[in-house]
């Protein structure tokens, strides 16, 4: 899977506020504005004032391309998210084998989530996006994970009569859990490696 593949799956671009195309570098700007803020003072102590401010624009240009600071933050939620789920399937192209591309998606969740594994802002997105948009991040993922599961069907890695829907949900509860339950027993929950490696031994066994 590739990235446009994934960019093809966010939805359609977003009009600004007076309905006119939006101008893409612009909002790109102000996403960087906010997503910087964030890194530094947090998503709660971020205001639109500040994002304008910060961006060197009024708060009247800001205000027309996200019309509350709600509408800002799922911005950056949807932007964060989409860079994560290029950059997974980047490394997932670059392996050989399912269970060694789930151990790569694992690798780079941890990564986005942990305090000390990833920026505060793409930890903020993705939280946002698990905590807010959970049924969202479930299909998103599964979706993600489908051309995947067919590809190890047809190398023959997992069984022949695989409901490819039925998996796809199956794996993403399975690597989605890991952003809820922080916290391992036999693995050590705050690295990615570990978390990677603790994947790559089970996470296939009931599709093969």
């Amino acid at each position: 899977m590739t990235a446009g593949d994934w960019r093809a799956q966010a939805g359609p671009a977003r009009a600004s506020r007076d309905g006119a195309p939006p101008d893409k570098a612009a909002e790109e700007r102000l996403l960087d504005a906010t997503e910087e803020l964030v890194r530094r003072v947090g998503m709660g102590k971020t205001s639109m004032a500040d994002v304008a401010r910060s961006a060197g624009v009024a708060r009247g240009t800001l205000y027309r391309y996200f019309e509350s600071r709600e509408v800002l933050f799922d911005a950056l939620m949807l932007r964060t998210a989409q860079r994560f789920f290029e950059d997974a399937a980047s490394a997932m192209d670059r392996q050989p084998t399912l269970a060694a591309q789930l151990g790569e998606f694992s690798e780079r969740t941890i990564r986005a989530i942990h305090p000390d594994a990833g920026p505060m802002a793409t930890q903020a997105g993705m939280i946002r996006m698990l905590v807010n948009e959970s049924r969202n991040a479930l299909h998103r993922t599964a979706g993600f994970l489908r051309p995947y599961i067919v590809a190890a069907r047809d190398r023959g890695e997992v069984r022949l009569d695989l409901d490819i829907d039925d998996a796809g949900e199956w794996l993403a509860r399975v690597l989605l859990s890991f952003t809820v339950f922080q916290a391992g027993i036999s693995h050590e929950a705050d690295d990615p490696q570990s978390v990677s490696k603790f994947v790559q031994r089970y996470a296939i066994s009931g599709l093969a």
